[in-house]
């Protein structure tokens, strides 16, 4: 009974010990000078996100593909925008766009995971469009290519009047986390939390931000190596409002759907001294143990002479 009453003591105190020298990795806090407007993990199936629509029509462009509602889905937790070889509206592929013009605002912090699909003629492309259409030289976006052998992202960002690009090279096949910063202060692109790109051109038009998945321009077509249907697929997307007056050094970690509280201090005291009592009563337990263990042992009156 004693051995079991110090092995759980042990237990505990090993559990309590590793919550607070190794504690629970977390999201990162909410970045200073901004507030979380936004946030969805595409959980609910079939539902696309408040605020969001799928678009119905042809690109602008060169684009030899069609903009389709059907080709923009939610399941298995993810949102897909989907390239298929298909005619419509006079263009041989049907693809996909996502516009959250609900979300529209005057700078802004985006942050999603995604993964793009493999193959030459795929242009996967984070957006940011004005919403006044009279605007239209205040666009910004992110275009991801994951062409075999010749794999790279295109950064251009306008402010109105000038266009400044930059490409960005790398493996972007897999799984990768995206920031895009727009702020007073200038346009940031960071991947995987690397800053990757800084431009002081900064666009004043409110804008909102979207999803799209093109073919035919600067990507080109899909050749007979390139799978088809391809899936543009992201995981989560976050957005966030220029908020400097909101500004928090402390900020609470978040979860991928909000903000949650941090622990306060007397909390984390509190846990401290519940771990520190475990061990000790796990080391007066093990050291009565071994006492009995050690100790010599009368025999039984049966057995004496």
């Amino acid at each position: 009974m004693l051995r079991r009453f110090t092995a759980v003591l042990v237990v505990l105190a090993s559990a309590a010990l590793s919550g607070l020298i190794f504690p629970e990795r977390v999201n990162a806090a909410d970045p200073e000078g901004w507030k979380p407007v936004f946030a969805n993990t595409f959980d609910d199936a079939g539902t696309l996100p408040t605020g969001c629509s799928a678009y119905d029509g042809a690109p602008e462009g060169a684009q030899a593909s069609y903009f389709r509602p059907e080709a923009v889905t939610v399941a298995d937790g993810h949102l897909s925008l989907a390239l298929h070889k298909r005619t419509y509206g006079g263009k041989p592929y049907v693809t996909g766009e996502l516009r959250c013009v609900g979300a529209a605002q005057q700078f802004g912090r985006y942050e999603f995971k995604a993964r793009v699909p493999v193959g030459a003629g795929i242009d996967s492309m984070a957006l940011l469009r004005p919403v006044d259409r009279a605007a239209d030289r205040h666009n910004s976006q992110l275009e991801i290519m994951a062409k075999p052998g010749a794999e790279q992202a295109l950064v251009s960002n306008s402010d109105g009047t000038t266009t400044n690009t930059r490409a960005l090279t790398g493996t972007f096949r897999d799984w990768h986390t995206y920031v895009i910063e727009w702020a007073p202060s200038g346009f940031k692109v960071y991947v995987d939390g690397v800053l990757q790109w800084l431009d002081p051109a900064v666009s004043t038009e409110p804008r909102w931000f979207g999803f799209a998945v093109t073919t035919g321009d600067r990507a080109g077509t899909p050749g007979s190596s390139t799978a088809l249907p391809a899936e543009f697929q992201i995981d989560y997307l976050r957005i966030w409002s220029f908020a400097p007056a909101d500004a928090n050094p402390a900020a609470s970690p978040v979860t991928r759907e909000g903000a949650m509280p941090a622990a306060p201090p007397g909390d984390r005291h509190w846990s401290l001294w519940l771990a520190v009592a475990a061990v000790v009563m796990a080391a007066f337990a093990l050291f009565g143990l071994v006492v009995h263990k050690t100790r010599p042992h009368r025999p039984k009156s049966s057995h004496r002479a």
